[in-house]
């Protein structure tokens, strides 16, 4: 086996690495914007009056008014940050797929995998694909074979 018919073959194993993670990346760009932009959940209002009638107070209600809930942007103390370190570390890894970097592939994974379960109840269930097509990209990386001698980016 030559040297062309080795790249060849760490080529091909590479791909379904950096099309993972590059569709990661992607993932985490659109759950940003979504979740950025569209109204979560929703409110319900309801008005109330207090009249005093002959020496007692009758309390009457408005109807329950159910309306959109409040966007990320509007409720987030941190602003968009806890939107953007997904897509930075997707980033991370998809440029590591590309160098052919397992282990800086395999940290990106781990930290965005960590920042999926401490989010989990508000928006990191949104980020969970993504996360989930990482550890696929890094059973592939550490399962395909090394560089051949001479290749760059080992």
């Amino acid at each position: 086996m030559g040297r062309n018919e080795g790249e060849l073959i760490m080529t091909r194993a590479r791909t379904p690495i950096v099309v993972l993670s590059t569709a990661c990346l992607l993932w985490c760009i659109a759950a940003g914007l979504l979740l950025w932009s569209i109204p979560l959940g929703s409110s319900e209002s309801q008005s109330a009056s207090a009249k005093v009638v002959d020496g007692q107070t009758i309390v009457s209600s408005g109807p329950v008014v159910a309306g959109p809930g409040q966007s990320f942007a509007s409720e987030s103390a941190l602003g968009p940050l806890p939107l953007i370190v997904p897509v930075v570390l997707a980033g991370i890894a998809t440029w590591s797929a590309l160098r052919r970097h397992r282990w800086a592939l395999i940290s990106a994974t781990v930290l965005l995998a960590f920042f999926t379960f401490i989010t989990g109840f508000s928006i990191g269930l949104f980020y969970l694909p993504a996360a989930a097509s990482l550890v696929v990209a890094c059973v592939v990386a550490l399962a395909a074979p090394d560089s051949p001698p001479g290749a760059a980016g080992r």
